[in-house]
């Protein structure tokens, strides 16, 4: 971990004047500043807090002094990358082209949708209402959704959420969009498989919308 000094061939060209580092490239670093693996850690730490609190972290695990700003642009960028990869994956589920998902013995696949309110900067909030008649909208709706398996119960009879079977997907975006979104991730977990299907929510329009609309089926 920290600074690390790298040497290596650079090549001119002679016909377009333009030089170039071939290692660059191979490494992922080509035009940046930090490895692919400093560049994760930056997207982790400006995911969980402030970006200018992370400073503090990298500087303590990582022994680098990182500016707030770097771990900005590594955290955006690699958002990025995750909304457009997320955005194939959903285009293709609205043809119908979905992932194909080998059997598996599902006996009970839940998933659970609900909002929250997010505060935002005041441009994100340009021409809508606020919740408080009169007053201009401070907030954005973010749509959570999640999908989890249940096969055993504990000693009293409740269900006991299967360990580490939970992923989780979200967005602030109109709830027909992330009506796909959530199906998307259910069909990748193989929710065709299951023997049980559960919808999980609260008396929002728009989750039993969702629900009726993409998972007819389910309880």
């Amino acid at each position: 971990m920290g600074p690390v000094e790298l040497t290596r061939p650079y090549y001119h060209c002679a016909h377009c004047a333009r030089g170039q580092y071939p290692a660059d490239a191979e490494l992922g670093v080509a035009g940046l500043e930090a490895s692919p693996g400093v560049r994760r850690m930056e997207a982790v730490v400006g995911s969980e807090m402030p970006f200018a609190t992370g400073c503090e972290p990298m500087k303590l695990l990582a022994g680098l002094e990182i500016p707030a700003k770097a771990i900005e642009r590594a955290a955006e960028a690699i958002g990025a990358d995750i909304a457009q990869r997320d955005q194939r994956e959903i285009g293709l589920a609205k043809q119908l082209v979905l992932p194909v998902v080998s059997k598996k013995r599902i006996p009970e696949m839940y998933v659970l949708m609900d909002g929250v309110q997010v505060p935002v900067v005041v441009a994100e909030t340009e021409g809508r209402t606020g919740r408080i008649e009169g007053q201009r909208a401070r907030t954005r709706e973010c749509k959570l959704g999640c999908v989890f398996t249940q096969t055993m119960v504990d000693h009293e009879g409740w269900p006991i959420r299967d360990p580490d079977s939970t992923t989780y997907v979200g967005a602030i975006e109109t709830a027909e969009q992330f009506g796909f979104r959530i199906y998307t991730e259910a069909w990748r977990r193989g929710w065709e498989w299951a023997a049980l299907k559960v919808i999980l929510g609260d008396g929002a329009v728009w989750i039993w919308n969702v629900a009726g609309l993409h998972f007819p089926a389910a309880i």
